[in-house]
């Protein structure tokens, strides 16, 4: 009896020693609950769909865009890797900084379904902006994403067929005058009543947009995790010509604990990461070549009682752009770049006071060099941007997806199917 005695007080001892980082952890991974989560894509459709802007340069000045000449590292974009980026209307002209010949696709973000009808809320500067012309210029395919938030609003839209129609014929009129090459589709908060309607729509909007033109691209959002198994990859697959995989939010302003935006792989603190939902979405039925791994240019940022990353979170603060962070915390305050191994993340921690810390999660060279090395030797069908000038006036995260997917770069890549 003493042995078994003494056996217990041990083993509490050494479960009282291990990473402090863990004490706090009640629930790893918030991802899994689907009942507060909200994402940075609808959290900047919340912010930003007041203001009824005619031109980009409103947005520029609402935002603080500015054009200062960034100079990038020369690179055309290697063939066998699609390197892909959503260009947000909020970032209005913010696009004469980026390396177009570094891009296989961009995608304007966004048609905004009015769900009742199927026409759009706005599609922002979609009609005129010379963003379209460049890219086509440079060799990079032009898609418009098309997006709907929340369970309410996507169960509105998907059982009423008539706003469905309307849609359709609305993106056909829409591609056709930008010379566009297809559509991206992000329908968020999903739910599981809706999941034969949504398959159902996806099967239509591919068949009748591809009957406009054969050679459009349909493309579809998948969730960092498919948590009510709204995808029904088998059915949908042959309508579907690439996915984009959100891989981000794992954390963010509904999290109780700090945490990676992108967390690379699985681990007791942090739970789920990028590489569970890739081998998920294998195991469903989707073939790498035809996932492309979004990945985030912005950050999370916390109020927190302690400074380990996995603290109690006492109050989200922001998803602040890499720009922000960049000139916030590490130009103008220097504050030090910590790195974590376990995720494979790059974090900063800044005192607040005598009783506070503010803790900011983001992904740098390091963390994206990293996921990117991994996305190639696997074979994937390449990487997404989450978002395009959110990295404004800095030229290291261009620099580094010119050094990693460049045809100058990669000389010997091939791509075996």
């Amino acid at each position: 009896m003493k042995i078994f005695l003494t056996t217990i007080v041990l083993f509490m001892l050494f479960q009282g020693c291990k990473n402090d980082r863990t004490v706090e952890k009640a629930d790893p991974n918030p991802v899994f609950d689907n009942s507060h989560f909200i994402s940075q894509r609808h959290l900047h459709e919340k912010k930003f769909e007041g203001f009824d802007f005619n031109t980009e340069q409103q947005w520029d000045s609402l935002n603080g865009i500015s054009h200062k000449k960034v100079q990038h590292r020369k690179g055309k974009v290697h063939p066998d890797i699609r390197t892909f980026g959503w260009h947000v209307y909020s970032n209005g002209s913010a696009w004469k900084n980026y390396n177009l010949s570094m891009l296989w696709g961009i995608s304007y973000f966004s048609y905004t379904i009015q769900p009742e009808t199927g026409n759009y809320k706005s599609i922002h500067q979609w009609k005129t902006t010379a963003l379209i012309d460049s890219a086509r210029a440079a060799n990079c395919k032009v898609f418009l994403s098309v997006a709907n938030f929340g369970s309410e609003n996507n169960a509105t839209f998907l059982k009423n067929p008539k706003a469905q129609n309307t849609l359709i014929d609305s993106l056909s009129r829409l591609l056709a005058l930008r010379s566009a090459d297809g559509i991206n589709i992000d329908f968020e908060g999903v739910s599981k009543e809706s999941k034969t309607s949504f398959t159902n729509f996806i099967i239509e909007i591919s068949k009748r947009l591809k009957q406009d033109h054969p050679n459009y691209q349909i493309s579809l959002c998948l969730y960092a995790e498919d948590w009510n198994d709204i995808f029904d990859i088998k059915t949908v697959d042959p309508y579907v010509d690439f996915y984009t995989l959100m891989g981000y939010d794992y954390y963010g302003g509904f999290s109780k604990t700090t945490g990676p935006v992108t967390p690379f792989n699985w681990s007791e603190i942090f739970g789920n990461g990028l590489k569970s939902s890739i081998e998920y979405y294998q195991k469903k039925g989707v073939h790498p070549k035809k996932l492309i791994v979004g990945l985030p240019y912005y950050g999370a940022e916390w109020n927190t009682k302690k400074s380990q990353p996995g603290s109690m979170v006492a109050e989200f603060r922001d998803n602040p752009p890499y720009s922000a962070i960049r000139k916030i915390y590490i130009d103008s305050l220097h504050t030090p770049v910590k790195f974590d191994s376990i995720s494979s993340s790059t974090y900063l921690i800044v005192k607040e006071g005598d009783h506070g810390y503010r803790q900011i999660f983001f992904e740098d060279s390091k963390s994206l060099s990293i996921k990117y090395d991994w996305i190639k030797k696997n074979k994937l069908g390449g990487v997404g941007i989450w978002a395009l000038g959110y990295d404004n006036g800095y030229s290291e995260l261009w620099d580094l997806l010119a050094e990693k997917f460049s045809e100058e770069q990669n000389a010997t890549m091939t791509d075996k199917k």
